[in-house]
């Protein structure tokens, strides 16, 4: 594989995991803005299905940065930690994205269950 072509995986690797779980929890946010909100409750949003698309697709997107993550740190295994710095950062990226993105998948699944499972407006 071409040093360009890594350097895409490693920083798609690193950057997609924080970033779609960021994203996902926003568009919960707003979901659940709009299901509260009694000026909206006429379009009728099914929340759950919208928390479960959300969890699904940001679990889509961390396990496709997790592959990448994977396919650098398998390109670049035998380098030396304090090697010369094209093979060596590729590796540091790619074990620090092995990990976090196992880490945010986690927070994604915990998180949905969590608002699937628990009720959605807590209004008097």
């Amino acid at each position: 594989m071409s040093l360009r072509r890594l350097e895409f995986l490693q920083w798609f690797g690193f950057l997609a995991g924080g970033s779609i779980w960021f994203l996902s929890f926003l568009g919960g946010i707003g979901t659940s803005q709009a299901v509260c909100n009694p000026g909206s409750r006429r379009f009728g949003i099914p929340y759950d299905t919208v928390a479960l698309a959300l969890g699904g697709f940001a679990l889509l997107c961390l396990a496709a940065a997790e592959v990448a993550a994977f396919f650098v740190f398998r390109a670049v295994r035998t380098a030396e930690e304090q090697g010369p710095p094209p093979s060596a950062r590729l590796k540091f990226f790619a074990v620090a994205s092995l990990g976090a993105n196992v880490i945010f998948a986690m927070i994604v699944v915990l998180s949905t269950i969590a608002t699937v499972v628990d009720r959605t407006c807590h209004q008097l």
